[in-house]
């Protein structure tokens, strides 16, 4: 079980922070309150739902392992834009911090490809990029006690990648 105060990563709105857990005595459920880093938007959530959507933030040794292990992770993407489309939809919504840096390395990698052929990237690639970095970037920030500046630098360190602008 989580406690207030706990900063968890939600599958589909990355960081957030349990500021309340409440009872609804209309549906006779617990609930917990939480609040996304990244735009202080409000979640109310099932407790008995919260196992299969959230999780703790790592812990700073173990994101320094898996960062560390990341070079090893593959960088290739699916060509066909509705492939890629699906893959990525995946990925975003997996709550498996390596699916995130698997989905960040992929685009870091279309987007050198898109440069080569003075292009940028398409749209929904660009909204995977900026929901993957901030996710990723946010974890990070918490779990080593850095700023989200700083934390974009480790992870582009990391990752071996040139800043994507």
């Amino acid at each position: 079980m989580f406690k207030i105060g706990d900063y968890v990563v939600h599958s589909g709105h990355g960081v957030c922070l349990i500021v309340d857990k409440i009872f609804d005595s209309n549906l006779h459920k617990d609930f917990y309150k939480l609040q996304t880093i990244h735009n202080n938007m409000s979640i109310k959530m099932p407790c008995d739902k919260a196992n299969s959507l959230l999780r703790s933030i790592l812990s700073k040794e173990d994101l320094a392992k898996i960062m560390n292990e990341a070079i090893l992770l593959s960088d290739e993407y699916i060509k066909d834009n509705k492939e890629r489309k699906n893959k990525f939809q995946t990925l975003i919504m997996s709550n498996d911090i390596n699916d995130t840096i698997l989905l960040l390395k992929s685009l870091y990698h279309l987007s050198d490809d898109k440069k080569k052929e003075k292009k940028t990237l398409g749209s929904f690639d660009t909204q995977f990029l900026q929901q993957a970095e901030r996710k990723l970037f946010n974890e990070v920030a918490i779990a080593i006690g850095i700023s989200s500046l700083e934390a974009k630098d480790y992870v582009y360190e990391h990752l071996k990648v040139t800043k994507v602008i």
